[in-house]
């Protein structure tokens, strides 16, 4: 009689901490999927009750494998000797559990994940897919699915994969050996058996995709801390904690030993509605409301014993109605519902970027993403109908970015996830830096999240001499002007192009390989450098130079050179104009000697 009182009490705590947990959790109202990518919190929705976990803990499964006599009719008495110790496992889950942080280790070595934490998991959500046709490919014959998640004593989620895995197109659920919500699927997913596909029905890639969530963010799981926050984050009940530690320190604590995946179990429902040819459990469902009595601290769901004595009866008493409602029951024909205080919308607290905070795009080309934000309350939970504006800043030179209609100011309300994302940027056609802030309404204390659009300038492919080729000019006067070149792009004007101007000794003759060289007293340009940005600025009174670079051509894609000298040596010359991605244009120039006459 002793040691069956220990389990049960160890039991009966846990059942108390669920039930003031879940209390909690259900009068803040209803709730949505989340598919967070950053560290997810107890608040989001997988953290939500979405289901039954087994919260029978190994003592109480070792209690009562004890009190039974003789081998049982579930296999052979190795096996049923393994069970009782807590320590048998399917072998295509264990095989699944340990491959899965094999891989974490691999990808993510800091978080220190061991198979025995994924197993927990395993075990109290499903007991590892046992009596479901656990196959050895990772797949099961019937689906292990989760109560309907419709707001009725569990959390409120509306459909997210068409009824892609939970075959619901109208409410989630809960679905696979480790109870993945499909939205949360969606971010967290992996393919852990390599075929090529993300199944949460799969204990392979449900394995995995538990472990990536476990490790996410810069989580250690040596830390108890971190442990408990992973945990509380799949589950947010102490209760579930609790249970979940104790399996992950049995494990680590006994050898462990795969049994045959068909070995003969009664499956464990994590949906209460399922038809279901098992026992009386002492399983209880997370969500809101008073326990059943089978169900409650201190009783048994076994039938009592006849007493020897006559029990004295029981005064009937007058049931009292309730002042706040169950959710999910209704109110007896011809009474007067008591009112329910509406709840309170949870406000924003933080807005968290989605994505890298740096975009590149060419100029004249729109980016190929689209900016966005979630919206967080203080749990870390999503705020649906968040208002959210976007705000193009101050540009760097001409650089320019637009919303549709030419705004540049936009108002966003967060969908369901609590993601606002930004009508598509326009960039325009010269390049530069521009910045866009993402400002949560109606707070100024809330840190803004800013994103940086680069916009490249397009390589220029051709040059053209605007003007016509240069005339002739005598030694020692300035040549007609001013000289424009437009750099382009399949025929269009390209802004942005840095262009370099030479002039050289000599022109490319048909069968000479040398060229131009390098002009020293030649046609030369006069320029002076600014003080302040040391930049090649033009000036009458500058030194001569016979090479110099051109400011960024304008959205027209034409640069202006500097006015140009003839030296007092006569001859023919090459001014060479290039692109930094080598387009080259040549134009001959020449210098007549002096008329006497003039």
């Amino acid at each position: 009689m002793k040691i069956r009182m220990v389990p049960l009490a160890r039991r009966s705590l846990c059942v108390v901490a669920l039930a003031a947990t879940l209390t909690t959790a259900a009068t803040a109202g209803p709730l949505t999927a989340d598919a967070s990518e950053a560290t997810p919190a107890p608040g989001n929705p997988q953290a939500q009750p979405r289901g039954v976990p087994d919260l029978d803990p190994p003592s109480a499964t070792r209690g009562d494998q004890d009190s039974s006599k003789g081998k049982s009719a579930s296999g052979t008495e190795e096996e049923d000797l393994t069970r009782a110790k807590g320590t048998g496992i399917p072998a295509t889950a264990l095989d699944a559990y340990k491959k899965a942080a094999q891989a974490v280790t691999g990808s993510r070595p800091g978080c220190h994940l061991p198979w025995e934490l994924v197993a927990g998991i395993g075990r109290v959500e499903s007991v590892h897919a046992s009596g479901y046709g656990l196959r050895t490919d990772g797949s099961t014959e019937k689906p292990i699915r989760g109560p309907r998640l419709d707001g009725h004593g569990f959390a409120l989620i509306r459909d997210t994969d068409g009824g892609r895995w939970d075959g619901d197109t109208e409410f989630d659920r809960a679905v696979g050996p480790t109870q993945f919500i499909p939205s949360t699927w969606q971010t967290w997913g992996a393919d852990g058996n390599g075929d090529g596909n993300k199944d949460p029905n799969n204990i392979y890639d449900a394995a995995l995709g538990t472990a990536h969530y476990l490790c996410a963010g810069d989580r250690d799981l040596r830390h108890s801390a971190d442990l408990d926050r992973a945990i509380l984050s799949y589950n947010n009940s102490r209760a579930y904690v609790n249970v979940v530690l104790e399996w992950m320190r049995t494990y680590q604590g006994g050898t462990v030993t795969g049994i045959p995946d068909d070995s003969p179990a009664t499956p464990h429902r994590p949906d209460p509605a399922a038809p279901s040819t098992s026992l009386p459990s002492r399983r209880v469902a997370l969500k809101a409301g008073p326990l059943p009595l089978a169900d409650r601290p201190g009783t048994s769901s076994r039938p009592t014993p006849t007493p020897t004595s006559p029990a004295k009866p029981r005064p009937e008493t007058t049931p009292q109605p309730e002042t706040k409602p169950t959710p999910g029951t209704e109110t007896a024909p011809g009474t007067k519902p008591t009112p329910r205080p509406t709840p309170q919308p949870h406000s924003a607290t933080a807005l968290h970027r989605l994505g890298a905070a740096t975009l590149e795009t060419a100029a004249g080309t729109d980016p190929d993403r689209q900016l966005q934000v979630r919206a967080t309350d203080t749990h870390g939970a999503p705020v649906p109908g968040a208002k959210v504006t976007y705000e193009i800043g101050g540009a760097e030179g001409a650089a320019t970015a637009q919303f549709p209609h030419n705004a540049r100011r936009v108002a966003v309300t967060a969908n369901r996830e609590g993601i606002a994302a930004a009508p598509r940027l326009r960039v325009g056609d010269i390049p530069g830096l521009v910045t866009v802030r993402a400002i949560l309404h109606g707070s100024a204390t809330i840190r803004a999240v800013a994103f940086t659009i680069t916009i490249r300038p397009v390589p220029a492919d051709a040059l053209t001499l605007l003007a016509g080729p240069l005339p002739e000019t005598a030694a020692g006067r300035p040549f007609a002007g001013p000289v424009r070149i437009r750099a382009t792009a399949q025929g269009k004007p390209v802004a942005g192009t840095r262009l370099t101007a030479t002039l050289l000794t000599g022109t490319e003759q048909p069968g000479d390989h040398t060229g131009p060289i390098e002009n020293h007293q030649g046609p030369y340009f006069t320029t002076k450098q600014d003080e302040h940005d040391g930049q090649n600025k033009q000036g009458e009174n500058g030194e001569p130079v016979q090479a110099l670079t051109l400011p960024a051509t304008g959205p027209n894609g034409i640069a202006t050179l500097p006015r140009l000298h003839a030296g007092l040596r006569t001859g023919t010359y090459t001014l060479r104009v290039t692109t930094g991605e080598g387009t080259t244009l040549d134009i001959p120039v020449t210098v007549t000697a002096t008329n006497p006459k003039h």
